[in-house]
């Protein structure tokens, strides 16, 4: 039996459009500090937010419920570092 696709381009933008509005808030209240240690510093946010997923996974599985951040929250956050570092990599491009 075939399964339900539920990508739809009304619900991969509405998770971009929420990203983008995150991006921009975080970006303000940061003052651009994601871009001060360019693609390295976004190599390591990256990292770090990866290994944050395995483990919320992980404690998932045990129906553990994390402290803080959720996967979703996490997710959010995975997009919004690989968005930025495609930003980085544009910016190499123009100096």
């Amino acid at each position: 039996m075939k399964r339900h696709n539920p990508m739809t381009e009304e619900k991969v933008r509405l998770i971009t459009d929420e990203i983008i509005k995150i991006l921009i808030q975080k970006n303000q209240d940061y003052g651009g500090a994601s871009f001060d240690l360019g693609m390295l510093g976004n190599m390591v946010h990256l990292w770090d937010k990866v290994s944050r997923y395995k483990t919320l996974v992980e404690k998932s599985l045990k129906n553990e419920t994390p402290n803080f951040e959720s996967i979703e929250d996490t997710l959010r956050d995975i997009i919004g570092y690989a968005i930025i570092g495609l930003i980085i990599i544009d910016e190499d491009k123009q100096v």
